[in-house]
């Protein structure tokens, strides 16, 4: 007899004005299986994800539950029936303990009505048992690891009896390490019986966790298959529609004189940073999840107060100025594009010229023909997809956002670009391009310091590497002369051995 599926979708249709956001879209979930949904940003997983959650209704198409059929009016409807959504950004309140976060809005209560705390801790100590988190249920949410918070949604859906769990995009903030407990918790899920829709744009992660993936491409399923029927550059090419060559073209350009030297910069978590990066390099940063890597970038920008020297092109740049960096040729790309990057109200063609509005006023006033003329030629150059130059940019998919902040960077003609998690969030056609923009700027002769916790990314264009530990450097690699596990155990603080034997461990269920 035939299982029935936990959800099943056929013909789903959603239309918003003028976009198709699903086109007769089917899928299908099964008790105890991880079924990954990869695509291209704006294919149509988000869309499809709001829909299983409650947040949008379908035009088309019918939606069942255990082979019921359902019709989800709210997210109230959807996690009545045993759905939680685990985002990528975590709903969890800081202030509030793990056990009050797990159980909210369903505390335990006495027969007086207060509540029930000896119950509330240990059912919540039960809970996190099974994921092997020794972590007493009165601590902070706020006093966690992100890694932990995440445990903690997982445990939040399973106390609401959920059945069906979705996580979007979630290790994107996590370590090695971290990555692989979740992993294991996965791995506890699918053992009690639990469907789990993985939502990610690192193919490798598929491989490790998935038992099938579904493909989507503008709107439409384009296959569904077991992962072990598959090869990493099928579904690359299923993804973006064509042949996607050359992911990392990295080309051989000529490295020239030093662009940026720091001398013992502290800041924070970061102590007495020594670097040099020459014309036409790109040097990457790797680091863990707490290394301070993504403080380097602020550090040297003057984004935060340090001490110790920077210096672009021979000029000493003021501490805590980024005004002064970018008038001496330094840039920074943020890793956090919507807090510290876009203005999404502002239209494309705005957010492009923010950074030189002096150079475009004149008697207090923008010359908005020049402003028109500029921005329209970098979005040509850089190949952005935007209906319009007056197109809002938070209605622009993540990787033309990327480019939009890149634009507006290059606009300033800078020296030396700083890139922080260049293509955090973005899919891989969109990575592919960023990775050329990166080979084309290298080859004008600009130096790029790239900071990443996407190693095969560090690893793909970097001329040289950098690791950090604990807020130092530890160790340099030439390219090609290192491996993914020395890297590894660098970041790590130990050596390549134990890192080996220590990714052999995987948690078990209890």
């Amino acid at each position: 007899m035939a299982q029935i599926p936990l959800l099943e979708m056929r013909n789903i249709r959603k239309v918003f004005p003028g976009v198709v956001a699903l086109d007769n879209v089917d899928f299908d979930l099964y008790p105890g299986e991880v079924h990954a949904l990869v695509g291209e940003n704006g294919a149509g997983k988000s869309t499809l994800i709001k829909i299983i959650s409650g947040l949008y209704r379908r035009d088309a198409g019918t939606m069942s539950i255990d082979g019921e059929p359902v019709n989800f009016r709210s997210p109230a409807d959807s996690i009545a029936r045993g759905i939680k959504v685990v985002y990528q950004e975590l709903d969890l309140i800081p202030g509030l303990s793990v056990a009050e976060n797990v159980f909210l809005g369903n505390l335990p209560r006495t027969r007086w009505g207060a509540v029930d705390w000896r119950r509330l801790y240990a059912e919540t100590e039960a809970l996190l048992r099974g994921f092997n988190l020794e972590i007493d249920p009165r601590t902070l949410v706020r006093d966690l690891r992100v890694s932990e918070q995440q445990l903690v949604e997982i445990a939040r859906a399973l106390s609401r009896r959920a059945r069906i769990i979705i996580m979007d995009e979630p290790t994107s903030a996590l370590s090695p390490a971290e990555v692989n407990t979740l992993f294991g918790s996965i791995q506890c899920l699918k053992e009690a019986g639990v469907g789990v829709i993985y939502i990610s744009h690192k193919l490798e992660e598929v491989y490790k966790i998935a038992d099938r993936v579904t493909v989507f491409r503008d709107g439409k399923r384009i296959i569904t298959c077991p992962v072990a029927e598959t090869q990493p550059h099928q579904l690359v090419n299923w993804m973006v529609g064509r042949e996607l060559k050359d992911y990392f073209p990295k080309t051989s350009s000529r490295i020239g004189r030093p662009l940026l030297v720091v001398r013992d910069v502290s800041s924070g978590r970061v102590q007495n940073l020594n670097l040099v990066v020459h014309s036409g390099e790109v040097v990457g940063i790797f680091g863990l999840v707490g290394a301070g890597s993504h403080l380097v970038g602020r550090a040297l920008f003057g984004d935060v107060p340090r001490t110790g020297e920077v210096i672009i092109d021979g000029k000493l740049i003021t501490p805590y100025s980024p005004v002064d960096s970018l008038k001496k040729g330094l840039a920074l790309l943020t890793e956090n594009r919507h807090r510290d990057g876009l203005v999404h109200l502002l239209s494309v063609k705005a957010n492009l010229s923010l950074a030189m509005l002096d150079q475009l006023a004149s008697g207090g006033w923008i010359q908005a023909k020049r402003e028109q003329s500029i921005a329209a030629e970098q979005i040509s150059r850089l190949a952005i997809k935007t209906p319009s130059l007056d197109q809002a940019v938070r209605f622009l998919s993540g990787g033309n956002q990327q480019k939009v902040l890149l634009g507006r960077w290059l606009l300033c003609e800078p020296k030396v670009l700083i890139l922080s998690e260049p293509t955090r969030g973005i899919d891989v056609g969109a990575k592919a391009e960023i990775y050329r923009l990166i080979n084309q700027l290298t080859q004008r002769g600009i130096g790029i310091l790239l900071i990443s916790t996407e190693l095969p990314e560090i690893m793909g264009i970097s001329d040289r590497i950098i690791v950090m530990f604990n807020g130092r450097i530890v160790a340099e690699f030439s390219r090609g002369d290192a491996t993914e596990e020395q890297i590894m155990a660098a970041a790590a603080g130990v050596t390549t051995e134990q890192f080996l034997k220590a990714r052999e461990v995987t948690p078990q269920c209890q």
